[in-house]
């Protein structure tokens, strides 16, 4: 086991890595601070870490890819381990915002550029973590759907949005309206029924 020493921080979720030659490369949703002393909470930001293996001694740089605050990422899992250009995440609102820290939309990000396009449901409607699911057609990394569960405050009611993983500012290609509210939960995963 090596260990290499990083700024203090606090990492809730990591998107995805992989080996680049010596460097072994993560992208984590990094905070300055969460739980403080006045249950802080600071603004996720997208960042990616770089750690060199080469040496006697582990190197590690830290670079932020995106300005806009988002987490609970995730990626095309074909490519899990292996390097990724797209990842989604879910976009957060302002700890002092009206409502205070909430999820409010999707967001796809460039991990090679850090751009980023949202689709933001204004401010009655809230999406929670996105899942992808890949296209069984698709040829390329990112071809599928992203699905969402969408509360609309005004209704207290929920529906399941189906985006465009390749066009989420354009919102869902489809809806599921529900009768219920479906409180957000975290951290699904796909399973096609060809693989069960």
């Amino acid at each position: 086991i090596r260990w290499v020493d990083i700024p203090p921080c606090f990492v809730f979720h990591g998107m995805n890595a992989h080996r680049d030659g010596d460097d072994i490369v993560l992208h984590v949703h990094r905070l300055d601070q969460a739980f403080g002393p006045e249950g802080d909470l600071t603004q996720p930001a997208l960042t990616t870490w770089r750690i060199g293996t080469a040496g006697p001694a582990l190197t590690f740089e830290a670079r932020q890819l995106s300005d806009r605050p988002m987490d609970l990422p995730t990626h095309d899992r074909r490519h899990t381990g292996r390097p990724t250009r797209w990842g989604w995440c879910a976009t957060v609102t302002d700890p002092g915002a009206e409502y205070g820290f909430e999820l409010a939309g999707i967001a796809r990000v460039d991990l090679t550029t850090g751009a980023s396009e949202a689709w933001e449901p204004g401010q009655d409607r809230r999406a929670g973590e996105g899942l992808f699911v890949p296209d069984p057609d698709g040829r390329d990394e990112g071809d599928g759907w992203v699905l969402a569960y969408v509360w609309d405050r005004t209704t207290d009611r929920s529906s399941l949005g189906v985006f465009d993983a390749h066009a989420v500012r354009r919102g869902p290609v489809a809806w599921v309206d529900l009768p219920v509210r479906v409180p957000f939960g975290f951290h699904g995963v796909w399973v096609d029924a060809a693989d069960l």
